[in-house]
């Protein structure tokens, strides 16, 4: 093994912690908050280690650690991976935080909190990785422990019928990506992604077509999609939060660097990416304005918002336009950062008023004021309110996409703009609901009385509430730190 030791680090905090959270928790079963402490502090020690990665990465020489060579397996900290694992490790401490208190609905606390550390490494893994073997693996890992906690709370029949449904749609995938791997092996003779690249041939053109099946289902892109608003929407809320936040996200910059890495034409991907956008955009804000079930609705709001990532992806891979992939993943980060407060704050209203529905919402501002407040925060920034996160990723969206002379393109943010209008259809009363002169219907009572708010959720609630104010505010650091990935997938493309 050669190479920057500080790229396996992360990966190794993980799979360590979660092996002692679940010895921790085998003897002290009942405490959850030591758990959800141990596990937020592993987390935050696999963020730290990405720091030195971080200072090392430079584009064209990123730190690496493994076997290198042709025939070796080796994880490299591309600034894409970076940006990715460091938004996976930054939801994942927050998430773990939340779950202190959050947990007490679903209890099995020495389970849940291996396997939240299980997902996240399995997600990093998978993002460092430079070769389709070791790729592979930390996505069957990542994938299994996703099945799991969507299924946790296995008492419901919906939430069994849901994991069940990702099981079969992710093992489709799975067989999908495990015949490309076979078929590019079969015709290049090595998986690492930089030798792949160099001789490609029809069987790793079959090989890529396979991949592309198999990490679009992983990364629920139109038509591949059907699982998510199941998944999603049954699974806990803290489980949401990081599968709509970062899981999908992370499928999908692998389909990138795999199809860029394997020889697919930067010009022939941004078309692919544009045209699948406009299906996303279209079917994920029609299907969530009629949804009854804030869950679900938010689901589906999250096929809309790849949809936004996937087109202005796909204008700066089809024209080479660095900005327009680097307003692609701005949107990214700003989206996990906006749906993660979504979901945990939907976890909150059902904790405390058994809110599912819509109309359930209803008064939540005169019980929990921080929760309506940064409920809203979220919704106004995924609809692109200024002056929030939201706005400031679909702004730098619409001005890169209009830097070029092109017809597909310009019908592309013709059907942007237009949905973003669309999706103000369900936002817009769902704020509207939060803010309802109404006392939660789960609470027998007439009288509105104050709710508190445990601060095990409200310190994740404040900390992602800020977050979106500051990413919209002030975004020069985060576009900054998204044009590196920008630079990198342009390089790669060539």
């Amino acid at each position: 093994m050669t190479g920057n030791v500080w790229v396996v680090v992360p990966q190794a905090c993980l799979l360590c912690g979660s092996s002692l959270v679940y010895l921790v928790g085998r003897l002290w079963k009942t405490r959850n908050h030591l758990l959800a402490l141990l596990t937020a502090l592993f987390f935050a020690m696999a963020l730290g280690a990405l720091v030195p990665v971080f200072k090392l990465a430079r584009p064209g020489d990123q730190a690496a650690w493994g076997h290198f060579g042709p025939t070796g397996a080796f994880l490299r900290a591309d600034p894409g991976a970076l940006l990715v694992a460091g938004i996976a490790l930054g939801l994942g401490t927050l998430v773990a935080i939340y779950s202190g208190c959050y947990l007490a609905l679903d209890r099995r606390y020495e389970t849940f909190y291996p396997l939240l550390l299980l997902l996240v490494a399995g997600l990093v893994g998978m993002v460092l990785a430079a070769d389709l073997f070791n790729l592979y693996l930390f996505c069957e890992l990542m994938s299994i422990a996703a099945y799991i906690l969507v299924a946790f709370r296995r008492r419901l029949d919906t939430a069994i019928e849901a994991g069940f449904k990702y099981l079969m749609m992710g093992s489709v995938g799975t067989v999908a990506m495990l015949l490309g791997i076979s078929f590019v092996y079969r015709g290049a003779g090595g998986l690492t992604l930089s030798q792949t690249a160099a001789t490609p041939g029809q069987w790793t053109h079959a090989g890529l077509a396979c991949l592309l099946v198999g990490l679009g289902i992983k990364s629920a892109i139109v038509p591949l999609h059907t699982w998510l608003p199941d998944a999603h929407g049954r699974a806990p809320s803290s489980v949401s939060a990081m599968l709509s936040g970062i899981v999908i996200q992370s499928a999908f910059y692998v389909l990138l660097k795999v199809s860029l890495g394997l020889g697919f034409a930067a010009r022939d991907l941004g078309t692919l990416l544009i045209v699948l956008s406009l299906l996303g955009m279209v079917l994920g804000n029609v299907l969530a304005l009629v949804q009854p079930h804030t869950k679900r609705l938010l689901a589906y709001s999250t096929i809309a918002q790849m949809g936004y990532v996937m087109l202005s992806i796909g204008v700066g891979l089809r024209h080479s336009i660095p900005a327009a992939i680097q307003a692609g993943f701005f949107l990214l980060l700003a989206h996990a950062v906006m749906k993660g407060l979504a979901f945990l704050c939907k976890g909150v209203c059902h904790f405390y008023c058994g809110a599912t529905v819509i109309g359930q919402l209803r008064g939540t501002a005169a019980r929990m004021p921080l929760v309506a407040v940064t409920f809203s925060l979220a919704l106004a920034g995924l609809a692109g309110i200024p002056p929030l996160a939201g706005f400031a990723g679909k702004w730098f969206i619409l001005t890169a996409g209009l830097r070029t002379a092109d017809a597909l393109v310009y019908f592309g943010l013709a059907v942007f703009l237009v949905s973003t209008l669309l999706a103000l259809g369900y936002y817009l009363p769902l704020i509207g609901m939060l803010f309802a002169a109404q006392a939660c219907e789960a609470l027998e009572t007439s009288e509105v009385s104050r709710i508190q708010v445990s601060p095990w959720m409200a310190l994740p609630l404040a900390v992602l509430g800020c977050l979106v104010l500051a990413i919209g505010l002030y975004p020069q650091p985060w576009l900054n730190w998204a044009a590196a990935v920008g630079d990198y997938l342009g390089t790669l493309g060539r």
